[in-house]
């Protein structure tokens, strides 16, 4: 009976020891996913904010760009328009090497972020 209870004894302390295990590695796995989608959203918000304050900057620059243009052009409607046309043009560009420009350098940023350790 003695040899009995040992193994019993012996038994539940490995079972304790692997659920405290288990335990563990379930707390770290949270932990790990805690950080990597805090990051993931202070990443993003990051982006937004230095987003809109480079929109408010290109819009303004824009302005004085077209406004330069159409006093040297002495019709301000001409300098609106050039700078338009440049708009466009350049989303045309963007439109067509969107893969290129945006959709890989996305992919990879977030597959760097979320899947290698740092």
């Amino acid at each position: 009976m003695e040899i009995y209870n040992d193994i019993k004894e012996k038994t539940e302390d490995v079972f304790d020891d692997l659920s405290n295990h288990l335990e563990a590695r379930w707390n770290l796995g949270v932990l790990n996913t805690v950080e990597k989608v805090a990051d993931g959203i202070s990443t993003a918000a990051s982006a937004i904010v230095l987003g809109v304050t480079a929109t408010f900057a290109l819009f303004f620059i824009s302005l004085g760009v077209a406004w330069l243009i159409g006093q040297s052009l002495n019709n301000l409607a001409f300098g609106l328009f050039i700078v338009a046309g440049v708009y466009v043009i350049a989303g045309i560009v963007i439109y067509l090497q969107r893969d290129n420009l945006i959709k890989i350098p996305v992919i990879n940023s977030f597959i760097q972020k979320f899947y290698y350790e740092d």
